[in-house]
């Protein structure tokens, strides 16, 4: 009698190629790269930047 396995509880090793997804291409890595350092690190560091003049903001006008 052979145990019953279960995908979800098998080890990663286990698993076959056919069963992952396919690796990212050098092309897509770059225009994930692209898209993170030109969209959104920048508008990150923008709203963190503004969020934090904005706490500065409110401070001063309710304790001066």
């Amino acid at each position: 009698m052979r145990p019953i396995t279960s995908p979800v509880l098998s080890h990663p090793s286990d698993r076959k190629a056919t069963d992952s997804a396919p690796a990212p291409t050098r092309r897509a890595e770059g225009l994930m790269f692209l898209s993170l350092a030109v969209l959104v690190w920048p508008v990150i560091a923008v709203g963190t930047v503004a969020a934090y003049g904005f706490s500065i903001w409110m401070y001063q006008l309710l304790t001066h």
